[in-house]
């Protein structure tokens, strides 16, 4: 019997920290945090940059519904959103509901996107605080829910 270890396969190489893997249409997307991209990857180890975020780091992504792609701007505190024609515009901004920065999404089937945040900062040799949820809904609202 063979290990999941020994059928392993590596699709792609130098990544600078390739971060949210979300399988979507057929490819591997990912945040290369090192670079500011968006890329997906095909079974057979093809990338192609998607999206480059100009001057964020992209934490997270997701799709709404509709097949736009979404983009946690972690630092920044906002949610972006790549329009059809390839522009990015403010999803939500979510800087009013925690000064620590945003973290991982997820879109349910309605269009309720998930965001969760990391608590304060630890003190070394202490763990994070608290954490936050905010639950944005499809008309734009915006708040914490854990």
């Amino acid at each position: 019997m063979s290990s999941v270890a020994e059928n392993a396969k590596i699709i792609a190489k130098g990544l600078a920290f390739g971060e949210s893997p979300r399988w979507h249409e057929g490819r591997l997307w990912l945040c290369n945090w090192g670079t500011g991209e968006i890329v997906a990857v095909s079974e057979d180890g093809k990338s192609r940059v998607m999206l480059t975020v100009p001057a964020v780091l992209p934490y997270s992504i997701d799709w709404l519904p509709d097949g736009r792609l979404l983009v946690i701007s972690g630092r920044e505190g906002l949610l972006l959103r790549q329009e059809v024609d390839g522009r990015l515009v403010t999803h939500a901004d979510l800087r009013d509901l925690s000064k620590s920065p945003w973290n991982e999404i997820v879109v349910d089937g309605r269009g309720n996107i998930y965001v969760n945040g990391g608590g304060p900062a630890p003190a070394p040799g202490q763990h994070f605080g608290p954490g936050t949820i905010v639950l944005i809904t499809p008309d734009g609202t915006a708040r914490q829910v854990a």
